[in-house]
């Protein structure tokens, strides 16, 4: 779940939800700047599906008792969430090992999971899955693997941008943006296309951000989907039942 604070209300948005848009950003990056294309429909899938992982965790969410508000991402326990990191995968892997395969890339480059004995056993159960899917994919030469980290890394930034946009109250200042974005997009001066620049990001208005160096050849939708959960009717024994009654909302905005 991510979750952000408002004064009144936890706004709440699924990571699979989140995930989507993460896949609708990668199917608008220019195709003249995708390298390895042939690998496209895979990398779309990896984008897409990233976070299914969350989909059992986000349908009953748990109350974090030391913050008082529904855990997020940021803070859910590690046990059970590298269980299901790690089902999501083989899920994902199911489907399309190279996507799997980028999945797992993504997931164990979280720097927080080598912290916790739950966190450092996945991180080695999936060196293993990943040494594996590459034999199986022969995954060997080095422009596969240029190419391999080419769509790692572009999960990456459809990841955070989309992150950006639910992690920040539509509209914000640059002044007030989740910290994790101030200065830009993480890791975004990787791409060809920036010329060793951070990709910056900002809100113009609530309905749109604009994107400069941006991988997008025409602007485009997406769409938020969130529940707004009023703090006045949440406890540990409620949240439950909050959630599953809040409705769900959507706000459009354009990516420019």
């Amino acid at each position: 779940m991510i979750v952000r604070e408002m004064l009144t209300s936890f706004i709440c948005l699924a990571q699979h939800d989140h995930a989507q848009i993460s896949g609708r950003l990668a199917e608008q990056w220019q195709l003249a700047y995708f390298e390895g294309p042939d690998r496209r429909p895979e990398v779309l899938l990896a984008s897409r599906e990233h976070d299914r992982a969350w989909i059992p965790l986000d349908a009953v969410p748990i109350w974090n008792k030391q913050t008082q508000a529904p855990h997020s991402f940021l803070d859910y326990p590690t046990a059970p969430k590298v269980q299901h990191y790690q089902q999501g995968i083989e899920e994902v892997a199911h489907l399309a090992p190279y996507a799997g395969l980028l999945c797992s890339l993504h997931y164990t480059s979280f720097p927080d999971l080598a912290r916790s004995p739950a966190g450092q056993q996945f991180l080695r159960t999936e060196a293993e899955r990943q040494q594996h899917l590459k034999q199986q994919l022969r995954l060997t030469a080095p422009t596969e693997a240029a190419t391999l980290e080419f769509h790692k890394r572009l999960l990456r930034f459809t990841d955070n941008l989309s992150l950006y946009l639910c992690l920040n109250e539509p509209g914000t200042t640059k002044e007030q943006e989740h910290p994790w974005y101030r200065e830009g997009i993480p890791f975004s001066d990787y791409f060809a296309f920036t010329r060793q620049h951070t990709i910056q990001v900002e809100w113009p208005s609530r309905h749109s951000v604009r994107i400069h160096p941006s991988p997008f050849q025409v602007p485009f939708a997406v769409r938020l989907r969130y529940k707004e959960l009023p703090k006045a009717q949440l406890t540990a024994t409620s949240l439950g039942q909050c959630f599953a009654e809040a409705p769900v909302e959507e706000l459009e905005v354009w990516v420019h």
